[in-house]
């Protein structure tokens, strides 16, 4: 299972680069309409997967955090527009 806990490690690495690349509330949609609900399983199944590794784990978190920063203001919490309050849903459960 070495190879497959290198290839997640590149995926979260690129999904979190890709993520800290996105600045604007609209970009960051784009993505998350992308990302969830379809691959947002991935981390799940992941950290059950590999649980005891430490250096998978930490990814994932840097992703998730990544990913609930709201740097320039690219989450919105209205009620039009719910990503944000998924995010932060998704990401508290995947935390607890």
């Amino acid at each position: 299972m070495p190879s497959a806990k290198a290839e997640l490690m590149k995926l979260f690495y690129i999904l979190r680069g890709i993520v800290s690349g996105l600045n604007s509330c609209k970009h960051f949609a784009l993505f998350f309409d992308w990302f969830y609900p379809d691959h947002f399983g991935i981390i799940t199944k992941a950290l059950i997967a590999f649980i005891d590794d430490d250096d998978l784990v930490l990814v994932i978190f840097k992703l998730l955090c990544e990913m609930v920063n709201n740097r320039c203001s690219r989450l919105r919490f209205d009620a039009w527009n719910i990503n944000g309050l998924i995010v932060f849903k998704e990401s508290a459960k995947i935390v607890v």
